[in-house]
């Protein structure tokens, strides 16, 4: 089933992995998890849920994504709790950047067809996501990245 509201995800390709993120499914529960669902992101957006397990969110906020999305400071993946962006980078080939936020704001596109985006707009710290132990906390500390059950 197509979604002409589904856009695809840059660099995003979770592989085999069964893991689906809120933000990728379908009302049906169907989904691509490369693929982020138009109405589920401005959803998170609107609704303060996480994009990867669509929970209501806490501060600080996660954001991730690449590096040059973390530059600019617009990133493509909605919201998230910290231990889910930690998760969702862990299931990404390549490097990944976590910035927490105390707030964000929704880019709605321009038009019909364009994504949507999200800006860290209270950036607390950024920090780089290692796929195998997590990443590091700003007092440096390791935060480990787990799958499931994660405390939140």
């Amino acid at each position: 089933m197509s979604d002409p509201d589904a856009g695809p995800v840059d660099g995003l390709a979770l592989g085999g992995d069964p893991a689906l993120p809120f933000v990728s499914r379908h009302e049906d529960g169907s989904g691509d998890p490369s693929v982020l669902v138009k109405p589920r992101a401005i959803q998170c957006a609107l609704s303060r849920i996480c994009g990867v397990c669509g929970l209501s969110l806490v501060r600080p906020i996660a954001l991730v994504g690449t590096a040059a999305e973390a530059d600019a400071s617009l990133f493509a993946f909605p919201p998230c709790h910290e231990q889910c962006a930690v998760d969702l980078a862990r299931h990404q080939p390549g490097e990944w950047t976590l910035v927490r936020t105390a707030a964000f704001d929704l880019i709605r596109p321009t038009r019909r067809g364009e994504p949507v985006a999200f800006r860290a707009t209270a950036v607390i710290d950024r920090v780089e996501v290692t796929p195998d132990l997590g990443h590091a906390s700003p007092s440096g500390n390791v935060v480990p990245a787990t799958r499931g059950g994660a405390a939140r």
